[in-house]
């Protein structure tokens, strides 16, 4: 099994290769099934845990309307790059 790392990595190239950005902002079970088709992964903890990781490394803003939570992912973080050098 690939670490966590390597898997967010991973989901950012896809993600990247894929224009996900072009989404707009979604809710968390859009990117949460996108996650289990890319990586495969069933376990919903795992997914989360991820999800979590990708959002504090800044891959995704999050904006808050009302009681609904939206993510938007960030194409270029240049935040992560420099923290993966």
């Amino acid at each position: 099994m690939e670490s966590i790392d390597e898997i967010i990595e991973f989901l950012t190239l896809y993600f990247q290769s894929r224009n996900i950005h072009n989404f707009g902002f979604v809710g968390y079970k859009v990117i949460k099934n996108l996650i289990i088709y890319i990586a495969g992964i069933k376990d919903i903890h795992m997914i989360r845990m991820i999800f979590e990781k990708m959002v504090k490394l800044g891959w995704f803003i999050k904006r808050k309307t009302k009681s609904k939570t939206d993510f938007l992912f960030i194409y270029d973080n240049k935040v992560t790059k420099t923290k993966l050098v």
